[in-house]
């Protein structure tokens, strides 16, 4: 009797796994620097945690706690695989850090040295620059971050200038016979003083004049007294040294300006004043 063929076996075909590449096993180049990335982040919150403290030099405390929420934040980017994120909060930080020190830094000068220690061209951003450097509690980042090794500062990283707080003896204070008028109510709103600061040029003493636009509710340079030969110290009979605290900036223009730059040796550029103490010890 006839029977069928048995039929063919089926053919199953199973797919072996290819064998996992090196590269497949190697995580992405920029998921490697996970860890760097969250050292960079933790320096900058350890930068602002260390720069807060109970002196009048350290950051507000505000700093701190927004470093730790970039902190978590960069933290939370990395985990998600989103690198290219913590990358840029990491690159924005850097930039704003040092701005907002900086820039919220009132640097302490005496105008004594300023004469000897800078030329009469020196720039606005070399003096304050130099004055930064010379400032321990200013510059004592500097040290910690290597900036110094590479001969720059925070203040050469900063978008924004520090300001100044110039302490003056009152006999290196005259009165530039210039003053600053409302023009609607014509009240006198600001005196313009010059800062006198010693320095030798050829065996000769000279004076480096600095203007400072002091307001006159600070009631530096006496009311009644409009003998502009006088100093200071002759003119009010104060001997307690005066801090001026303000910003450098861009002299005045004018022809007044200009009469005074060629009667004395100006510098470049003037303080203008938003803060006058006197120093009592």
């Amino acid at each position: 009797m006839w029977a069928p063929p048995p039929a063919p076996a089926a053919i199953v075909a199973r797919s072996t796994p290819e064998p996992q590449t090196q590269m497949g096993r190697d995580s992405n180049p920029l998921e490697r620097t996970s860890v760097q990335l969250m050292l960079v982040v933790a320096a900058v919150a350890l930068f602002a945690n260390s720069a807060v403290d109970r002196t009048e030099d350290g950051l507000p405390w505000e700093v701190t706690l927004a470093g730790f929420c970039v902190f978590a934040v960069v933290f939370c980017a990395i985990y998600a695989k989103k690198t290219e994120v913590a990358l840029s909060i990491v690159t924005i930080i850097v930039v704003i850090i040092p701005t907002y020190y900086v820039s919220n830094y009132e640097v302490p000068a005496d105008n004594w040295e300023l004469g000897s220690a800078y030329p009469l061209k020196t720039t606005k951003a070399e003096i304050l620059s130099g004055i930064f450097r010379a400032a321990p509690n200013a510059s004592r980042f500097d040290k910690m971050l290597g900036l110094e090794s590479l001969g720059l500062s925070l203040c050469s990283l900063s978008v924004l200038d520090p300001g100044l707080a110039l302490r003056a003896n009152t006999s290196e204070i005259f009165h530039s016979g210039l003053k600053l008028d409302d023009k609607l109510t014509k009240e006198q709103t600001h005196d313009y003083l010059l800062i006198s600061s010693p320095r030798k040029v050829k065996s000769k003493t000279v004076g480096i004049m600095l203007i400072a636009k002091v307001p006159t509710k600070y009631e530096v340079w006496p009311k009644d007294v409009e003998d502009t030969t006088f100093d200071l110290q002759t003119a009010s009979n104060i001997v307690m040294p005066p801090t001026f605290y303000g910003e450098i900036v861009e002299l005045d223009k004018g022809p007044a300006i200009a009469h005074l730059q060629k009667k004395h040796n100006l510098r470049p550029f003037m303080l203008d004043v938003y803060k006058v103490e006197y120093q009592y010890d």
